[in-house]
């Protein structure tokens, strides 16, 4: 098993989840994986559209989450409105059980450093190698493996 897995796998790693092509498939459009720029993303959420439902959920990951310690389980999302943020917030408690509270969110990806540091502050006696990144954009696992002592892992690490 590789040393990521192996840290993934460790009780005492605490992981940190993006959402988007990690928590929820990104199929959205209909013959591609995204189906909508940003502008008009950000509209259809400001009138109060949901794109987090059950046919979005990832059952691998929801199977590995439902073994792990929730107290330990955070995730750093991006989004374009407090609606948007509501709605994943739902989506991640009732198809995950992931802690509301334990659900930041972003306006940039760069950002997220910021985020894991403060996580960080809340296992003063963790090393820093079981702060773990789980993300599916290799720029900001980049970024993290940059600017930090925690770990990175693409979610290409669940596929067996």
């Amino acid at each position: 098993m590789s040393k990521i897995r192996e840290l993934i796998n460790d009780n005492k790693s605490v992981l940190v989840f993006d959402v988007d092509g990690v928590l929820a498939t990104l199929e959205w459009g209909e013959y591609n994986h995204y189906g909508e720029d940003d502008e008009t993303w950000s509209n259809m959420y400001r009138e109060g559209v949901s794109f987090y439902t059950e046919k979005y959920v990832i059952k691998r990951m929801q199977d590995f989450l439902s073994k792990k310690n929730k107290e330990n389980i955070f995730v750093i999302t991006k989004v374009f409105s407090e609606f948007e943020l509501s709605d994943k917030k739902q989506f991640l408690k009732k198809y995950y059980d992931i802690l509301p509270e334990h659900v930041y969110s972003v306006a940039t990806n760069e950002e997220k450093v910021d985020v894991l540091n403060e996580i960080k502050k809340l296992y003063p006696e963790l090393e820093d190698k079981y702060l773990v990144m789980i993300d599916d954009t290799p720029d900001i696992l980049t970024d993290v493996m940059n600017r930090t002592r925690f770990s990175t892992a693409h979610i290409s690490s669940f596929i067996d």
